[in-house]
């Protein structure tokens, strides 16, 4: 089985060497555990090592995630311009803006994005040969598919692209405050070949940010939750 690593070398062991290519990974968690910066460490690790990648923003701004990732030794814009980081920017599309990214043919036309995203993520994957995938976030997504079931179709479409042409992807969600779901929306992580958890808990008086891989099919993994880290290199297990 061919393994992708993930940048972290401590959640590449628990992994047994990597997630397996052409999986489906929800990046799940509450506010503040670190999802963007796991996601984005998966997306240098690959630039790095010489694979195209796409990234699909549609909360944050490419150029404002830049800044912060540039914080953590990261340049993503240098490999934007070298034509191996290609963004889909629906993030300027419900601001009402024009996209700042090299890749303007690939910002939706409309904040209603539903197929058109689709369409737009598969047209890159194939003319870039994008090995690797980030869409950041379902939630931002779903504020403008408006009903569930819209969502549901929209993500059913996205995974099956990507799974048709072996991408692996990394796909972020949120847990809401106080439940005990994996996901928002309650679909997310049934329609994922993976799902890795990170949390923030409080532990004697100190805040502690926590990971665990859930689920990975294809694999054996380890089940436990791990302390981790966010420094200037990025994100590190501390056991």
């Amino acid at each position: 089985m061919e393994r992708v690593k993930t940048g972290v070398e401590g959640l590449d062991r628990i992994l047994g060497g990597g997630v397996p290519r052409g999986s489906s990974v929800l990046v799940t968690g509450g506010t503040g555990t670190g999802k963007t910066t796991l996601s984005m460490q998966f997306l240098m690790e690959g630039l790095q090592n010489g694979e195209n990648c796409l990234l699909v923003t549609c909360e944050e701004e490419p150029r404002r995630l830049y800044m912060e990732m540039k914080q953590l030794g990261w340049d993503f814009e240098k490999f934007e311009k070298d034509g191996r980081l290609i963004v889909i920017d629906a993030a300027s599309t419900k601001a009402g803006m024009p996209t700042a990214t090299t890749y303007k043919d690939f910002q939706p036309r409309s904040a209603n994005i539903d197929m058109d995203l689709v369409v737009l993520i598969g047209k890159a994957i194939r003319e870039y040969n994008v090995k690797r995938v980030v869409l950041d976030s379902v939630p931002a997504l779903a504020l403008r598919v408006g009903k569930p079931e819209a969502l549901r179709e929209l993500l059913f479409r996205v995974y099956s692209m990507l799974e048709r042409f072996d991408c692996t992807s990394f796909v972020v969600t949120e847990i809401p405050e106080g439940e005990g779901f994996l996901s928002r929306y309650g679909v997310e992580e049934f329609l994922s070949s993976g799902v890795i958890k990170l949390s923030l808990q409080r532990e004697g008086g100190k805040w502690v940010r926590k990971i665990q891989v859930v689920k990975m099919r294809g694999t054996s993994h380890d089940l436990n939750e791990h302390v981790f880290e966010i420094t200037k290199e990025g994100i590190k297990l501390k056991d």
